[in-house]
């Protein structure tokens, strides 16, 4: 999505949620902030904060725990959809960011577990409305 990002993982017993998000989200920050110092882009000064940056908002996000193979179900499904309600793409398969065509068994380099269940749904359009 263009001002936030969907992320559905299931992380090793050895590694903690909160660990795993502060590797990502410093990677992102890092690799964009010195993309845009490359470029000169007038954002920076916007995210400035005396010596830093501030490249995400302030707070943890909105989190949930997903308990089951129905909640993680209806969670991938409404993570492909958004940008069809969005009207960002025709398709969640059409949405360049997203993970999609790769649930479809359109796309073999997005690393994914295997849908829960029945996995028939996942290759139909109408599997993600």
């Amino acid at each position: 999505m263009p001002e936030h990002v969907y992320l559905l993982l299931r992380p090793a017993e050895t590694l903690t949620v909160a660990r795993l998000l502060r590797t990502v989200k410093v990677g992102v920050a890092k690799r964009v902030i010195n993309r845009w110092r490359e470029l000169n882009t007038p954002v920076l000064a916007s995210l400035r904060f005396g010596d830093t940056f501030r490249f995400w908002q302030p707070g943890g996000g909105f989190d949930r725990n997903v308990r089951d193979e129905e909640a993680f179900s209806r969670e991938v499904r409404y993570i492909h959809h958004n940008p069809v309600k969005r009207g960002l793409a025709a398709s969640p398969d059409l949405w360049k960011w997203s993970g999609a065509r790769s649930w479809m068994g359109l796309d073999t380099s997005w690393p994914h577990d295997a849908p829960p269940g029945d996995p028939r749904p996942w290759g139909e359009r109408k599997g993600f409305v």
